[in-house]
This record gives C-alpha cells, sequence and structure tokens, in this order.
C-alpha cells in the first residue's frame, strides 16, 4: 500500500509551532496589560473624580460659611450681641455640621476663626470674627488731613517700622494730585523705575496693591506668616525675630501691616436695634418734630425744633433751674398721645412752618445749652439755607419779656450723661448718610491704631487699654456709640465732640477665615473672607482662597473649646415691626 504525504509547504515544524505559541503568548499579555491599564486609568479617574467631586463639596463649604457670615452680620447689632456676639462664639462659629446627601455620619465640619485676644501675633486663635473697624482705614485718611492737616500722616507713622518717606509713598498713592509730597513718590518716580504702573490716586481695592508702592515690602504687609495660621512660621523664625527687633517688641509691634489696615471698615447708621436714626439736620421740621415726639418726648422735640430755628443763646442766657427732667423714651402717660396731637404746645411760641437756619454739627451741641424763643405767636420766615457755623443772636435787654429761654433737656450732669445720652446719640443723627465709612473701635483696635487717630493722646490711649480690659461699667449703648470715653471721664465734652468723627464702638464689615474639614479622610480647604454687612443685603467684599498654602490649624494644638455637639446655626427670628424690641 502506498501512503500519501502532504505537500512541503502545509507541513509545519516544531519551531515554527513554538513560535505561533510564543506570538499568541505575547498578543494575550498585551491584551491583557491594556486591559489591566484600562482598569488602573478607570481607577484613577474614579478616584480623581472623587476627589473632585470631594473638593467641590469642601469649596461648596467655604461658600456655606460665607452665606453663614452674611446671615449672621446682616442681623442688627443688639441681635449679634444676644446671639453670642463676634468675639468669642463657638456656639455659633465652632466646628458646625454641614450634612450632606450620604447619611448622618456624611458631614463637614466648618470653624470660622480670627486671631487671638487683642490680635496678638502668635497667640491662639478663636471662634470669631475680626472687626475691620478696629483697623486703620486708608479710604478716610485724605478727609482726616482736610480736618487736621498732617493726621494723616502721623497715623501711618504708628504703625509698626513705618518710615516717613514710606507714609508719604502710600499717601502719594492715595491723594488725588500728581504733586509728590516731600519724600514721597508719584508717577515720575514709577516712571524712571521702568514700572508698568503708576499712582492709584485713589483708595486700593486690595490691601495687596500697596506692595506697588515703593519702599512697601511683603514681609511688613504680611509679616513672618506664611501660611496665614496667624502664627509666625519656623522657617521664618529668624527673619521674624529680625524684624520684631527693627520694630519693638511685643504686642502690637510685631502685627503686621495687614492686620492693622483695611479699605473696607463701615458701619450702618441705625440704632442698636436696626431701626433708621432720626436726622436732627432734617429740612422738613414738622416732619422731625413728630419724629423727636414719638422716639423722645415733647420737651425735646420742642427743643430741637427751637434750635433749629433760632441757634444756641447768647453766652449770658443762663439756663434757668428746674426738676430734674424725665429720661427720654419712658413708658408713655395718658396725655402724650394728646400731645403729639396737639403739636407743639401753646406755649412754646414754635412755628413748625418756618424754615431752620441753623444745623446741628453733634449731639453733643445740644447739651447743657439754652435758646432764646419769641413769646409771639409767629416766628417770621428767613430766607436761605440753613448755616452750619450760625452766629449766635444777641443778647436781649434783662426783662424783656419778648423773649423766653428754653433749656435743652439735658443738663450737663455726669449722672444724666450717663443715664441719658447713650440713648439720645442712639436714636438720633446729623446726616442722611446711610453708611458711615472709616471710624475706628476703640473698644478692639490695637494701641498703635489708637495713637492714630486725631486729638487721642498717648495716656488716654493707655486709660483706654486699661478700661476696656477691665471692663469699664458703661451701659452697652455708651460701649457701641464710644461715648464711654466721656461718661468715665477720660474726655470732657469738648474732647469727645472733637473726637465724634473719628470713633465708634460698632462697626458692620467682618472678616475671617473659613476652615471646612472632611472628618476622618484628612481634607481640608480653607479661605479668607470680608463681608460688608454695611449694606444690605450684605455682600462679601474680598476672598482669598487659601488651601493650597502649607499646614492648616488645629483646635486642639490651638486649645479651642468646640461646639462639641456639631450643631448647626439658626438665624435668629427678627421681631416684627409691632413688637417692643423694634420700637
Amino acid at each position: 500500500m502506498s501512503t500519501t504525504r502532504a505537500p512541503r509547504s502545509l507541513r509545519t515544524s516544531p519551531g515554527r509551532r513554538g513560535f505561533i505559541v510564543l506570538v499568541v503568548m505575547i498578543v494575550i499579555v498585551m491584551i491583557t496589560l491594556a486591559g489591566l491599564s484600562f482598569v488602573m486609568t478607570l481607577s484613577t479617574e474614579n478616584k480623581a473624580v472623587h476627589r473632585q467631586g470631594d473638593q467641590l463639596q469642601l469649596d461648596e463649604g467655604l461658600a456655606s460659611g460665607v452665606e453663614l457670615l452674611k446671615a449672621f452680620c446682616s442681623q442688627s447689632a443688639q441681635l449679634r450681641e444676644e446671639a453670642g456676639g463676634t468675639q468669642d462664639n463657638a456656639a455659633v462659629f465652632g466646628n458646625l455640621s454641614i450634612a450632606l446627601a450620604g447619611g448622618e455620619e456624611d458631614v463637614l465640619q466648618l470653624s470660622v476663626l480670627s486671631p487671638g485676644a487683642e490680635g496678638q501675633a502668635g497667640g491662639a486663635v478663636r471662634f470669631g470674627l475680626q472687626n475691620e473697624s478696629a483697623r486703620l482705614n486708608l479710604g478716610v485718611l485724605a478727609e482726616w488731613d482736610q480736618r487736621v492737616p498732617g493726621s494723616a500722616s502721623a497715623a501711618l507713622l504708628q504703625l509698626p517700622g513705618m518710615t516717613e518717606a514710606t507714609a508719604a509713598a502710600i499717601l502719594d498713592w492715595l491723594d488725588a494730585d500728581g504733586q509728590p509730597r516731600e519724600g514721597g513718590a508719584e508717577a515720575e518716580y514709577y516712571a524712571g523705575q521702568g514700572l508698568p504702573y503708576e499712582p492709584r490716586n485713589g483708595v486700593p481695592a486690595l490691601l495687596e496693591e500697596l506692595l506697588l508702592v515703593r519702599e512697601v515690602s511683603r514681609q511688613m504687609l504680611f509679616g513672618a506668616d506664611e501660611n496665614l495660621d496667624y502664627q509666625v512660621d519656623t522657617g521664618a523664625s529668624q527673619s521674624a525675630a529680625t524684624l520684631s527687633t527693627s520694630r519693638g517688641s511685643g504686642g502690637d509691634d510685631d502685627l503686621p501691616w495687614a492686620r492693622l489696615l483695611t479699605v473696607t471698615s463701615a458701619e450702618r447708621n441705625q440704632t442698636l436695634a436696626g431701626q433708621p436714626r432720626i436726622n436732627l439736620n432734617e429740612r422738613d421740621l414738622k416732619k422731625l418734630h413728630g419724629q423727636l415726639a414719638e422716639a423722645l418726648d415733647q420737651p425735646w422735640a420742642d427743643f430741637v425744633i427751637a434750635y433749629r430755628q433760632f441757634g444756641p443763646a447768647a453766652d449770658g442766657a443762663a439756663v434757668p433751674p428746674g426738676p430734674e427732667p424725665k429720661p427720654p423714651g419712658g413708658p408713655p402717660d395718658r396725655n402724650r398721645r394728646s400731645r403729639r396731637t396737639a403739636g407743639v404746645g401753646a406755649d412754646s411760641a414754635l412755628d413748625l412752618s418756618a424754615p431752620a437756619r441753623f444745623e446741628i454739627a453733634s449731639v453733643l451741641d445740644l447739651v447743657g445749652v439754652s435758646v432764646a424763643v419769641p413769646n409771639a405767636a409767629k416766628v417770621p420766615r428767613v430766607p436761605g439755607r440753613a448755616e452750619r457755623s450760625p452766629q449766635r443772636p444777641k443778647p436781649e435787654p434783662a426783662g424783656d419779656e419778648s423773649m423766653r429761654v428754653l433749656a435743652c433737656p439735658l443738663r450737663e450732669d455726669p449722672q444724666l450723661l450717663l443715664d441719658q445720652l447713650p440713648r439720645i446719640v442712639d436714636l438720633t443723627t446729623t446726616t442722611d448718610q446711610v453708611v458711615i465709612r472709616g471710624r475706628v473701635n476703640i473698644n478692639e483696635a490695637p494701641r498703635c491704631v489708637l495713637l492714630g487717630i486725631p486729638g487721642l493722646e498717648p495716656g488716654t490711649v493707655d486709660r483706654i487699654l486699661t478700661l476696656r480690659t477691665t471692663g469699664a461699667e458703661a451701659s452697652d449703648l455708651a460701649r457701641r456709640q464710644g461715648l464711654w470715653l466721656l461718661t468715665e471721664g477720660l474726655v470732657d465734652r469738648a474732647g469727645m465732640k472733637a473726637l465724634w468723627p473719628y470713633i465708634t464702638g460698632g462697626g458692620d464689615v467682618f472678616r475671617a477665615q473659613l476652615v471646612v474639614r472632611r472628618p476622618g479622610a484628612g481634607r481640608v480647604a480653607r479661605a479668607e473672607a470680608v463681608v460688608d454687612a454695611a449694606q444690605s443685603p450684605p455682600r462679601q467684599v474680598y476672598w482669598r482662597n487659601l488651601t493650597l498654602l502649607p499646614g492648616t490649624f488645629s483646635e486642639e494644638s490651638q486649645g479651642l473649646e468646640t461646639n462639641a455637639g456639631g450643631e448647626s446655626w439658626t438665624q435668629p427670628t427678627r421681631p416684627s415691626a409691632s413688637s417692643p424690641e423694634e420700637t
């Protein structure tokens, strides 16, 4: 039998069969590696998506913190104090829980932090806000210089490490003219240095803009706290020590300028309860009389109208003695409504249709003065606008029955001033401005800022620092207005009147750092924000994301008393317009 053999081309040698197996194995390995690479890519993308989602949640947590600040700061000063205040308030600002969609355990923790008491460098942080009114506002320095020449430069020179040349360069950056001050720098200097900018000749939008000013260094502006955790960093300790030696030692001398200056401080021209104040310089005297009779009483309404129409009496017109005045705004009696309805009393000889010839510069101008009022039934009209610097009327001859002296209901008595003046100042104003900008909060400002206020002597500043830390006996209203300088005897009435345009005890623009954590994940986001609640609705006027800076806050190391329950804060219900709190 013969056998048939396959053609040579169809026969496979053992070597070729091994090669095919190797190729198959390589293909399988490549497919496996491609699949593994695909799986790893999917895993990486999955982690990145979750990481990005976590970061978005942290960012939204920061945004929630800003909304918390807006809601809290939009309240009246009275409601803020009733909710715990802004200084040290762990119940509102400490480790608040933000619930997420993953269940009860899926939460974020939000903390609102500020530097420790008195803003001391290197001190512990606190759950609370920084009042921008405790800083020197660059936007009002030009106005200060108009009132008291040289006061703007004097205020800047109180800052640690500030030189006359640097102060002049900063003021040249702020003022509206192009004429350089002595030692200053205007557009010609910056052009000569080849710099592609020139002075703003206005108020900077951000404090960081001061880095463009000649001789202003980052070290001076922000200090040695590179990661902005309110502590001197270890790597910068040597340079910080050198800087501290050049500035001074301890207290305010260690604070950078960014902690002492601002461009946003402001306060609402409202009462402690958040109601509009009565403008004593209102042109409609009938409207003004009605408002004063409603808020204070009839004698105050008559006296203010008489002052606006006739001005203060001559120096020879003595205030007649009388019974101690009743505190304004007390419980209404049965005849109060009938007096308001009847308008001016028959014996006041006032005509509300007569124009106002005088304006009131300060409520303090009214204390202890008197007004010579004619006994005639009608007051002759006097054309012209109201005068800010009135000439006092000539004294009438003794025994002239055509004139009578109307005394201010509030005499210049220390106890009466303490009891009544804060409420009167709270209810009234002498300007129609809705927002007052740039006044310095004497209850919170550091010593170097207080020393820059025109008219405040170093001895008075030291007494202020002592009394505000030991808790001087002053009413809440006096504290809020800064009137405790007068009621506590630190300054006299003339000194208080001179300080009035520069000082306050309040403020409605606040700064804080927001820190959001995801418990157990070790992920943190933080930012610095400034909320301006002097306007309605409040708005965020500054934002700086600090998440990428090294390091973060540790409540344990700072010894903070946290909100252990992780409770969320609920904005208190505002009283209705008819409630006693609003009236």
